[in-house]
């Protein structure tokens, strides 16, 4: 019985230590919009006023507006893209609540910039007057402005830069959350494009258990446990 208590402990110290998920609605932008299609449902998207282009759920190997061929989703049938016909700004955006122990996101990442270079203004405004063509993903204080690039971005988590590669595959993007835990924050993936084409894919967002971390009053305790246990196992030997 002994034994019994001491293995429960051990397990309630390490699932204390160990993020609970966070509940990311639609992680894979495959919810059923009926017919073979899916919705952005638990998304929110914002288009500047008068961009030519959005974001949009992609199936297959081509873009939504344009027909470039770009990689499949990487998780079952959909993903998130943008696409345009002329100069855009777009947000695609949820709000989440971090739990009390903290946890790691990641997301694939598709890219095709079209122009073959990037040019990263402290602006999301589309009519910059100067080229702007960037992406950028960033954990927003959901009480900022949406456009926001100060002080409103609590982390930015992924951000193209000038020299950056025009086109990448498939990518793995992660951000650990834990300082912000028990906090709600806000998911933010925007596009600027004022200088041609610019296609950004997102895919199979998760929300994970970070790695378990015990504070010194656990590590003592876990240790006496363990010590206990193994004095235990020598007097029934």
């Amino acid at each position: 019985m002994r034994g019994l208590r001491r293995g429960v402990l051990v397990a309630a110290l390490v699932s204390s230590a160990a993020a609970l998920p966070a509940q990311v609605v639609n992680p894979g932008f495959e919810t059923n919009g009926g017919a073979g299609t899916s919705t952005f449902a638990g998304w929110t998207v914002v288009d500047q006023p008068g961009s030519g282009g959005s974001w949009f759920v992609q199936a297959g190997t081509m873009t939504p507006m344009t027909g470039f061929v770009v990689p499949p989703p990487t998780e079952g049938t959909f993903a998130a893209m943008t696409d345009q016909v002329s100069p855009t700004s777009t947000i695609l955006y949820q709000d989440i609540t971090v739990p009390g122990s903290g946890g790691v996101l990641s997301f694939d990442l598709f890219l095709n910039n079209v122009n073959g270079a990037y040019f990263t203004p402290p602006t999301l405004d589309v009519t910059f007057p100067g080229d702007n063509q960037q992406f950028r993903m960033d954990i927003m204080n959901t009480s900022a402005p949406l456009t926001d690039v100060g002080s409103g971005v609590l982390l930015n988590v992924y951000q193209t830069k000038v020299g950056d590669p025009p086109v990448s595959g498939y990518g793995i993007v992660t951000a650990n959350l834990s300082m912000f835990a028990g906090q709600t924050v806000r998911l933010r993936f925007a596009v600027v494009d004022n200088d041609e084409v610019l296609n950004a894919g997102i895919d199979n967002l998760q929300f994970g258990s970070a790695v378990p971390t015990l504070s010194p009053a656990m590590l003592i305790a876990f240790g006496v446990v363990l010590a206990g246990a193994a004095a235990w196992r020598l007097r029934l030997t």
